[in-house]
């Protein structure tokens, strides 16, 4: 089905995440080996941005966590800052 792989390629071209997890969820439908190599593809494509999502939330934790490590270091010597997650 053309509006499927249409979707797709919208979706990874501009990197929709919320758009890509509806889509995920989808059966794809097409109706050549062609079309169905192509939803293969940006397939692929969606795997490595939704891993390189994985990969930016993960450095936010991280960073969040040190910022909290540091915020409760710094509470035991009443230096403190508010911090709001």
């Amino acid at each position: 089905m053309k509006n499927y792989l249409n979707e797709l390629k919208i979706t990874v071209i501009n990197e929709d995440i919320d758009k890509l997890k509806k889509l995920i969820n989808e059966t794809p439908e097409y109706d050549t080996i062609e079309e169905a190599q192509e939803i293969i593809a940006f397939l692929q494509q969606a795997i490595k941005l939704l891993q390189k999502e994985k990969n930016k939330l993960s450095t936010e934790m991280q960073k969040i966590k040190k910022l909290q490590k540091f915020n409760n270091e710094k509470s035991d010597n009443k230096e403190t800052f508010i911090f709001k997650a």
